[in-house]
């Protein structure tokens, strides 16, 4: 059994990676992003034409780990990591061949933002998405700030922050977070049929449109998710958060403060 953080393996042309830490549902560690960084950089391998984002066991990813940001100090995890997450971003906006979230279970905070970073999302008829930072007290980062409301439009994607109610699959797809819904025992199947299409496609006419509609529509990331990082790291030194997160590990309500 092979017990990294991430794993990944090439298969025909396609790279898959597994977010492999089931018990915290693949909750976002250092050892995570560590892994992605050096998984998606593995994938600029001429060999490799689509690659496949998933999640090891019920969750494709259930947010941040909390609990070893508040070890580390909420404060320098949340300016340390979410840098180091930037560049795992700005790694799979840049790769020149389709990225596919394979979406098997809730995808929650930093889980939404990595599927969003992604070309296509295949998602469970049973997966859920949720923006789910503002419920433990912190702002969105990973480049949830530009890449969803440029989907949804910024009326959703405010109602996303404000109100944070977990979004079906089937709403997903309506929404254009999704790109397809299957029936759950189905995804494994008809991912890898999409990764193979997309693996025998026009690989330099893909990375070209790819790279176009970057610069289209997503000229700004590196400086928003600089942005994201300076506000999520405030936000972690807030009551706020102490409370939301408390309230998260205690499965309660949290009663917050303001400040």
């Amino acid at each position: 059994m092979d017990n990294r953080s991430v794993i990944w393996k090439k298969d025909n042309g396609i790279c898959f990676i597994t977010m492999n830490e089931p018990k915290t549902l693949n909750a976002i560690s250092k050892a995570i992003v560590a892994g992605l960084e050096e998984a998606f950089e593995d994938c600029f391998d001429e060999e490799i034409r689509a690659v496949v984002l998933t999640g090891a066991g019920r969750a494709f990813c259930a947010g941040g780990d909390l609990a070893e940001m508040v070890q580390d100090g909420p404060q320098h995890w949340l300016m340390q990591s979410p840098k180091k997450l930037g560049v795992v971003v700005s790694t799979m906006r840049k790769l020149p061949k389709p990225v596919i979230a394979s979406i098997n279970g809730p995808a929650f905070g930093v889980g939404m933002s990595l599927a969003m970073a992604c070309d296509l999302r295949i998602m469970s008829d049973k997966a859920t998405l949720a923006q789910a930072y503002t419920s433990v007290g912190l702002s969105p980062d990973g480049a949830w700030t530009i890449t969803v409301p440029k989907t949804v439009g910024i009326a959703k994607a405010m109602e996303m922050v404000l109100l944070d109610k977990p979004i079906t699959a089937e709403e997903a797809l309506r929404l254009g977070l999704a790109s397809i819904v299957v029936p759950a025992d189905q995804l494994e199947a008809e991912t890898l049929r999409l990764a193979t299409k997309l693996a025998n496609g026009p690989t330099k006419a893909y990375a070209h449109a790819k790279a176009l509609i970057n610069h289209a529509m997503l000229q700004g990331i590196e400086s928003q998710m600089d942005m994201e990082r300076y506000n999520i790291a405030d936000c972690g030194g807030s009551e706020d958060f102490v409370e939301g997160s408390d309230a998260m590990f205690n499965k309660r309500k949290a009663a917050f403060k303001g400040r």
